[in-house]
C-alpha cells in the first residue's frame, strides 16, 4: 500500500472515530428539541397503529402531513423492537437535560439518527477523507444527526444515491446504476422532500448532457424513483396526486406564512450559519473544534475547481444545494444537512488545494535560496 493510501486510510477511521464519539455525546446530552416534540408522539401513534394491525389507517394519519411518514415508521419501529415506553410528554422540558422516565425512548431514536449520520461520514471517506472528516466533526451535521428528526435517513440515501449516480455516469447511463440511483433518490425524497429534489437537480445537467435524447437512462430513473417513492410512502397510496400536491402547497404556504415572516432571517442566513460559530459554543462538551464555522465555507469555495475536475457530480451537488438554501424562505438550521456532505467534499478538496501550495511555495523558496547561495 501507498503511503498516500495508507494516509487517507488513517484519516477516514479517524473520521469515523470523531462521528461516533461527537454523536455519541451528543444523543446523551442534548436537550429536546422542537421537531422532535412533534415527531417522537406520531411516533408511538405510528407504534400502536402497528402493535393493532392498522395498517391502512397509517397513510391516513393527519398530523405532520406535510413531511412524509417513512423516519416517523422507523423511529415508531424502533421504540417497539426496544419496548421504549411513551414518555408523559408535559414533564419533557424543551432545550433542558432529558428526564431519566423519557431518556429510553430518545435513546432508542436518536441512536437511529446517530448511526445514519455515521454512515454518512464512512460513505463520504470513500469520496474525500478530509471532506469526511470535516463532515464528522461538523457541529450541525452531528446535532441534527443525533436528534430524532428526519434529517439523517435521508440524508443517507442522498450520499448514496450520490455514490450510485457517480457509477452510472462512468458507465455511460447504463440502465442498471442508472435505476440503482433513482431508486435511492425516490428513498431519500421519501424521507423528506428536499432530499429528492435538491439530488433531482444535481444529477439534471449530467443527464441532459450525458443521456440526451437516449430514452433508457430517463425512463430508469424516472420510473425507479417513482416506483421507490410511492411503495415506501403510504401516505400517498390511496389518492397518490392530490396528497403529493397537498404537501407541497403546504411547503409552499408556510415558507411565506406569518412564522418564517416573523422570524426574520436573510435570504443569506444559510451562509451566516455556515460561518458563525454559535452552534459549537452552544454545548460545551460536545463539539469537538469551531474549524467550520471559520474555515468550511472558504475552503469549499477553494476546492470547488478541484473538485469539479475530480469528482464533478459532489461540486454539482454543492452548488445546487447551496443555491437552494438560499432561494427557499425557510432558513431553519437543520436544511444545511441538504449540502453539507457535498460541501465537505470541496472543502476537503480546498484543504489539498492549500497543501499544494504550500509545498509548493516551500520547494520555490528552498530553490531560491539554492540560486543565492551559488
Amino acid at each position: 500500500m501507498s503511503r498516500t493510501r495508507l494516509l487517507a486510510l488513517l484519516v477516514a477511521l479517524v473520521a469515523i472515530v470523531v462521528a461516533v464519539w461527537q454523536r455519541a455525546r451528543a444523543v446523551e446530552r442534548l436537550g429536546q428539541d422542537f421537531d422532535e416534540a412533534t415527531y417522537l408522539p406520531i411516533a408511538f401513534t405510528y407504534a400502536r397503529m402497528l402493535d393493532e394491525g392498522r395498517w391502512g389507517d397509517i397513510g391516513g394519519l393527519r398530523e405532520n402531513f406535510e413531511h412524509p411518514p417513512l423516519v416517523k415508521l422507523l423511529f415508531a419501529e424502533t421504540v417497539r423492537v426496544t419496548g421504549a415506553p411513551e414518555p408523559d410528554w408535559p414533564d419533557v422540558p424543551m432545550g433542558q437535560p432529558i428526564p431519566d422516565a423519557a431518556r429510553p425512548t430518545f435513546l432508542a431514536t436518536r441512536s437511529l439518527s446517530a448511526v445514519a449520520g455515521v454512515l454518512q461520514v464512512g460513505l463520504v471517506a470513500l469520496v474525500d477523507p478530509l471532506g469526511a472528516l470535516l463532515l464528522a466533526w461538523d457541529p450541525y451535521h452531528t446535532k441534527y444527526t443525533s436528534q430524532a428528526y428526519l434529517e439523517a435517513v435521508p440524508g443517507l440515501f442522498a450520499v448514496l444515491a450520490l455514490l450510485a449516480f457517480e457509477r452510472a455516469r462512468r458507465q455511460g447511463f447504463a440502465p442498471g446504476w442508472t435505476a440503482v440511483s433513482g431508486a435511492l433518490l425516490g428513498l431519500a425524497a421519501a424521507g423528506k422532500y428536499p432530499y429528492g429534489l435538491v439530488g433531482g437537480l444535481t444529477f439534471l445537467p449530467f443527464l441532459v448532457a450525458g443521456a440526451r435524447t437516449r430514452w433508457r437512462p430517463w425512463a430508469a430513473i424516472v420510473v425507479s424513483t417513482a416506483a421507490a417513492f410511492l411503495l415506501v410512502n403510504p401516505a400517498l397510496w390511496s389518492s397518490p396526486f392530490a396528497s403529493l400536491w397537498e404537501s407541497i402547497t403546504f411547503h409552499w404556504g408556510y415558507s411565506h406564512s406569518e412564522h418564517v415572516r416573523r422570524s426574520a432571517l436573510p435570504w443569506y442566513q444559510p451562509l451566516a450559519f455556515l460561518t458563525d460559530t454559535w452552534l459549537s459554543n452552544s454545548d460545551p462538551g460536545i463539539y469537538l473544534t469551531h474549524f467550520n464555522g471559520r474555515a468550511l465555507l472558504p475552503l469549499a469555495v477553494l476546492g470547488l475547481p478541484r473538485t469539479w475536475r475530480e469528482r464533478p457530480v459532489w461540486a454539482v451537488g454543492a452548488v445546487v444545494g447551496l443555491v437552494f438554501l438560499l432561494l427557499w424562505n425557510t432558513k431553519w438550521p437543520q436544511y444545511l444537512l441538504l449540502v453539507l456532505p457535498a460541501l465537505c467534499v470541496c472543502a476537503g478538496g480546498g484543504v489539498r488545494t492549500v497543501a499544494s501550495g504550500a509545498v509548493w511555495l516551500f520547494r520555490k523558496v528552498q530553490c531560491s535560496r539554492v540560486s543565492a547561495g551559488a
